[in-house]
């Protein structure tokens, strides 16, 4: 059977990043795999040079009207053909192991379902993204798993892909999903994603209180739709508020302003008066 990997990449604006971007994929010691790159309603001119090129081999290209990221990802395994997903961002890379070691704790291991590993930011600045080894409780309150994990395609399929409807967080959701189906989860220790924080304000990562209405927004549709899932693992509304109280860790994090508007929306204000004066 192919053991294929179909690596899905969403393209909006990265005519400055692409090229480098698939060089990081090119370069890999692991051949078998497919490049579907999903252009989500930028100009086409870079995308018209790549697919010219003989450089890159077994690439398809699919033009959509700007839909999102996720969309752009959803389309994207449509088209796909390989055992595995790897979703990959137009302006991130991967250590040229990445593939190889990661295919192969999926394939010994058919209970694991998602592998990660370590990864670093790179551009404005080249510090570790602290991402904890997984384990549910945590993962619950704070997502540790990167959009570069590489996946089962037909665990893809089952959940339906990613919620259109969410602008944030998207991944989260999608990965509780897998994880209420009982999967396992493996985080490689080795530096093998490269997250991309631009130097331009239009990065993902610099924004934040300009969207915190909408951060809390979809954390708390999130929640709603596996509300019985946080519930199973102690983490109601009750747990999940005391826990805010007696940890230092999660405490510092819910009092920022967006997490404060976000507990505002769970409980009667006057009850919880005091938790939200700084």
């Amino acid at each position: 059977m192919s053991e294929k990997i179909s690596i899905i990449i969403p393209y909006y604006k990265g005519e400055d990043y692409i090229a480098e971007t698939l060089k990081s994929v090119y370069d890999q010691t692991y051949q078998d795999f497919e490049v579907i790159i999903v252009n989500d309603g930028s100009e086409r001119a870079v995308l018209n040079l790549i697919e010219t090129n003989e450089t890159f081999k077994n690439l398809k290209i699919i033009h959509q009207e700007n839909q999102g990221q996720s969309s752009a990802r959803n389309n994207g395994v449509k088209s796909a053909t390989g055992k595995y997903i790897l979703f990959l961002d137009c302006d991130d890379l991967i250590d040229k192991t990445f593939l190889e070691k990661t295919h192969q704790i999926l394939s010994k291991n058919k209970e694991i379902r998602i592998c990660y590993t370590k990864g670093k930011f790179f551009e404005k600045t080249d510090k570790e993204w602290v991402l904890q080894p997984f384990n549910t409780f945590d993962f619950l309150i704070e997502n540790c798993i990167p959009i570069t994990a590489l996946i089962y395609k037909e665990d893809f399929e089952k959940i339906g892909g990613f919620d259109t409807r969410l602008n944030y967080y998207e991944d989260w959701d999608f990965w509780i999903y897998l994880i209420e189906m009982g999967v396992k989860v493996h985080k490689i220790d080795e530096f093998l994603f490269f997250y991309r924080i631009r130097n331009t304000a239009d990065s993902l990562t610099n924004t934040s209180i300009d969207n915190s209405s909408r951060l809390s927004d979809n954390f708390f549709e999130i929640y709603k739709k596996h509300y019985a899932f946080y519930k199973q693992n102690g983490l109601d509304f009750h747990n999940i508020m005391s826990l805010i109280r007696e940890n230092k860790k999660y405490k510092a994090k819910y009092y920022n302003e967006w997490y404060r508007k976000l507990i505002y929306k769970f409980f009667k204000p006057q009850k919880y008066q005091k938790l939200y004066k700084n």
